[in-house]
């Protein structure tokens, strides 16, 4: 008769790991950015988001707490922005669809250039057209299985639609939702609304052909052009307005060009144009309107051009200050 004890010894050790409603590592990275996104849109909590995603909770509260939202067994190169920037890139896209600022292609390429820059990374994508690759693109849109491409209609189309029924009324609707959200009805002083406009400067008269001796003459044409300035106006629903912010071209300001502006008015250089770019309108509302905003969240509304939507640097700034970037309907700003 063999020894119970010495049998115990010959037996090996043999771990069964417990099995659970969310066998480790079962889960994709597909569905560890879905749950992400959830969670950082505010359209499910920790748990909610855990369970209909098939995460194990402690894995996605840790990588929402860490940022690391990658498996780290995946196969292939790292993507040039890596992980964590095109998470970050990903979720903005999805926030400016949400408020009505679906970004095109080149928007993206644009948004993803400016945050290799933010990155110190821009060297590898096109510096000279400010813009990612094709290339690059077309990866990104393989790894995010969360986005596509959408077919956008024509200009002619769009414009025609712009002030449909249906396209206003549903613009509408999500304005309701977000100020019912962020409990705006009751207070106009918290609704912004801003856009640009171009004004003339120093407009010459022009050179007519009169009779001999005539002194006074009279002419409806426009003259000479002068110089062209940007303005950018805002104004909330209960009356008040910000002072002017003016953008010229050049690189040196000339006080007279202060002279008769409203107190607080600011003039802004650009090289390249008077135009308002992404960078110029950053710095407005980083510098210019976030200091006169009023208390609280504050709504701004806003038309889809991309020196509104590119710079994903600027959409944190807003997020984190309390400012709801919203877009009026496409085509029916003009």
């Amino acid at each position: 008769m063999s020894d119970p004890k010495q049998t115990r010894e010959k037996m090996p050790n043999v771990y069964k790991r417990k099995q659970t409603a969310t066998p480790r590592g079962s889960w994709t990275s597909e569905n560890l950015l879905l749950a992400v996104d959830a969670v950082q849109l505010g359209n499910l909590g920790v748990n909610e988001a855990a369970r209909s995603f098939n995460i194990p909770h402690a894995t996605l509260k840790r990588r929402i707490k860490t940022g690391n939202y990658g498996k780290t067994d995946r196969l292939g190169p790292d993507s040039f922005l890596g992980v964590d920037a095109e998470q970050k890139l990903a979720s903005h896209i999805k926030k400016l669809q949400k408020r009505g600022f679906a970004p095109t292609r080149d928007d993206v390429r644009i948004m993803a250039y400016k945050l290799a820059m933010q990155l110190k990374l821009a060297i590898k994508f096109n510096q000279a057209e400010e813009k990612a690759g094709y290339k690059w693109l077309q990866s990104f849109l393989r790894r995010r299985t969360d986005l596509s491409i959408r077919k956008s209609e024509n200009t002619s189309t769009a414009r025609a639609k712009g002030m449909s029924r249906e396209v206003v009324t549903k613009y509408f609707q999500d304005l309701e939702s977000v100020l019912t959200e962020y409990e705006l009805f009751d207070k106009p002083g918290n609704v912004y609304n801003t856009d640009e406009t171009g004004l003339q400067l120093n407009t010459k008269a022009g050179l007519v052909i009169a009779e001999k001796g005539s002194k006074a003459v009279s002419t409806i044409s426009p003259g000479e052009k002068g110089e062209t300035i940007s303005v950018l106006a805002c104004c909330n629903a209960e009356g008040g307005y910000l002072p002017p912010y003016c953008i010229f071209k050049g690189k040196n300001k000339k006080d007279e060009w202060s002279d008769g502006m409203p107190p607080g008015s600011q003039i802004q250089m650009s090289e390249k144009s008077a135009y308002v770019n992404s960078n110029i309108f950053f710095d407005w509302l980083r510098n210019h309107f976030y200091p006169r905003k009023g208390s609280g969240k504050v709504l701004l509304l806003l038309d889809g051009h991309t020196s509104h939507t590119s710079n994903v640097e600027m959409l944190e700034f807003a997020e984190q200050h309390d400012i709801i970037l919203f877009c009026l309907p496409p085509h029916t700003t003009h």
